[in-house]
């Protein structure tokens, strides 16, 4: 799948898949960050509650050290490319309208992406 390249890198349309549901969000790219970050509203819709998530996990962010709850999603959707059980970080990414997390290295793992700023396009294959 290839797409034009913006500035930030912005991934739309990538199909969460939870226990109880499925939802399409936005995510910002970040190759930099180790898990894939997706938001407290959206993990509750697709059937997590992230206050009972047992396991935590403490990340660094720009604000200092914060304690998160990690868990499995059981698949990842970005056009054709999936990828299941998908260890994630719940984290709301503040002042970022419309996006619902960062796309991480935790989905990035398991697909080859290239990112060509000279040509202007992001490929994930």
């Amino acid at each position: 799948m290839r797409l034009p390249l913006e500035i930030p890198i912005i991934v739309r349309d990538v199909n969460i898949i939870g226990p109880d549901s499925s939802i399409e969000i936005d995510l910002i790219l970040d190759t930099g960050a180790v898990f894939t970050a997706i938001s407290w509203h959206i993990l509750k819709m697709i059937g997590f509650d992230p206050a009972t998530v047992s396991e935590r996990l403490e990340v660094v962010t720009a604000n200092g050290t914060i304690e998160v709850p990690r868990l499995i999603v059981d698949k990842m959707v970005i056009g054709d490319i999936e990828a299941q059980n998908i260890e994630i970080i719940c984290h709301d990414i503040p002042d970022l309208t419309g996006i619902s997390g960062v796309l991480g290295l935790s989905f990035l793992q398991y697909v080859r992406t290239v990112i060509d700023y000279k040509q202007g396009y992001l490929e994930i294959s």
